[in-house]
């Protein structure tokens, strides 16, 4: 993983590697989503996805590596476990979306839909667009 971080100068978040993306991961179908949502955005080329558990965990290599680029918090629910992962180590991300504030209904399965991923992952790319 070393050189993950590499820095550049990017002018614009949107459309690149050059940011961060850390995702929930819980037990429901919004955390699923918010996870898939993230997959599926390094896959796109929007951003690379990163180790929140790490950064949660306060493992210095993974603390390091959130300064080094702007970082995207992917929320399942309004408990904010990414946000305030982040904002417990004095890292204010770029972008910050909760897939509920989506109207998307959190329940205990993990069945969701391509179209919920597509909803995730058009938010984060509406919100990067919007970011300097």
């Amino acid at each position: 993983m070393a050189g993950c971080c590499a820095t550049s100068e990017p002018t614009c978040a949107c459309g690149s590697k050059d940011v961060l993306l850390l995702a929930c991961s819980g037990g429901s179908n919004v955390g699923q989503m918010a996870n898939d949502a993230a997959k599926a955005l390094d896959g796109y080329g929007q951003g690379s996805m990163y180790c929140a558990i790490g950064v949660g965990a306060q493992l210095p290599g993974f603390v390091k590596g959130t300064g080094k680029k702007p970082c995207v918090a992917i929320d399942g629910c309004g408990t904010g476990c990414v946000l305030k992962t982040l904002e417990n180590i004095g890292v204010k991300p770029a972008v910050h979306v909760v897939v509920t504030d989506l109207g998307i209904k959190k329940h205990g399965e993990f069945d969701h839909t391509n179209d919920d991923i597509a909803k995730v992952v058009g938010a984060v790319v509406d919100a990067l667009a919007k970011t300097p």
